[in-house]
């Protein structure tokens, strides 16, 4: 195996175990991304690289700034923020333009296009989830 490929499988390890441990500690918080949606995005993002022909650095830039957004999103919603469902709605879609932004900036405007395309499925679930518009 290549070493960023044994990268990518120990930071998931890592984030999934992280991620059931925050988990059960708030049962009680609804959650921006179900678990379910979690790990499917780990698997999506590896998948999207590759589609998208990103190599290596390419790659792990490419995941890194997109789990580095998707935890600053789920975050929003701990209930020590205290922040209100329209300022997390708010802050939700800042961070998801300065997400694109970023993502933008080191893809081809043919893969930029594609990664939004698929990104927006399921972004489709989060917004019926929290009945945002």
């Amino acid at each position: 195996m290549k070493p960023t490929t044994i990268s990518f499988l120990l930071l998931t390890l890592f984030t999934l175990s992280s991620l059931h441990s925050q988990e059960t500690a708030q049962k009680n918080e609804t959650d921006l991304f179900t678990t379910t949606e979690r790990d499917s995005l780990q698997l999506w993002f590896y998948d999207r690289a590759t589609v998208m022909g990103l190599k290596d650095n390419q790659r792990d830039e490419f995941y890194n700034i997109v789990l580095y957004h998707t935890f600053k999103m789920k975050a929003l919603e701990k209930k020590e923020k205290g922040y209100s469902p329209e300022e997390i709605r708010t802050k939700f879609e800042a961070l998801l333009k300065k997400q694109n932004t970023e993502v933008r900036a080191m893809l081809t405007e043919k893969q930029y296009a594609y990664y939004l395309e698929t990104y927006d499925k399921m972004l489709k679930d989060v917004y019926k989830r929290k009945n945002w518009k």
